[in-house]
């Protein structure tokens, strides 16, 4: 699966549609994947993993697909992750040191939700965390995408929400706040989420 970022092409024209092909290879294959369901106490420790691996690969194609508004992106494309070392380990292997146009992403873990700050663009904030999302929301909502991780978040702030739908990893979207905020999804991510708000 990993040759989809390596393609190589000659022509510089062709470049664009063999990168938007890779993008939807990739999230196609991420959509058909099962999952281990269950709570997160009960998975095990390979399990939590595999999850986290697939979560870390949407979270990259997030990033490529969202476009921020000039105001909000200046500097480093800072991704945080509040509650799960093993999305935050995924995260750091990928994503560290890659560029989203020209700006460097930066992998950082909180501990506590105190620790968030405006300069966070987008925060993944794992399943035993979102108690705290609405918090982190009112103090943060205005510069930083939330991901949420349980069914729900979209009204407590989450922009992007993972789910469990057919025993598959899915995503949803709340396009109503990503609009207030001046946020641009791809049409892609638009179509490839299982419910949009």
């Amino acid at each position: 699966m990993i040759d989809i970022f390596c393609i190589k092409v000659r022509n510089p024209n062709t470049l664009s549609i063999v990168k938007v092909f890779a993008v939807v290879k990739l999230l196609v294959f991420l959509a058909v994947l099962p999952i281990c369901v269950g709570a997160q106490s009960t998975q095990t420790e390979e399990a939590k993993k595999y999850v986290a691996k697939q979560k870390g690969l949407y979270i990259y194609q997030f990033l490529k697909n969202i476009e921020w508004p000039k105001e909000l992106l200046t500097g480093d494309l800072v991704v945080g992750v509040y509650g799960d070392e093993n999305v935050f380990q995924q995260l750091s292997s990928t994503c560290s040191g890659k560029f989203i146009g020209n700006h460097k992403i930066k992998v950082i873990r909180y501990i506590s939700a105190t620790e968030v700050t405006k300069e966070c663009h987008l925060l993944y904030v794992s399943e035993n965390k979102s108690s705290q999302l609405a918090t982190i929301h009112k103090k943060n909502g205005a510069n930083t995408i939330i991901i949420g991780n349980k069914t729900g978040l979209l009204s407590s702030g989450a922009i992007i929400n993972f789910i469990i739908k057919a025993n598959k990893l899915a995503f949803e979207i709340n396009k109503t706040a990503a609009d207030k905020l001046k946020l641009t999804f791809s049409q892609l991510l638009i179509k490839l989420a299982v419910n949009v708000i």
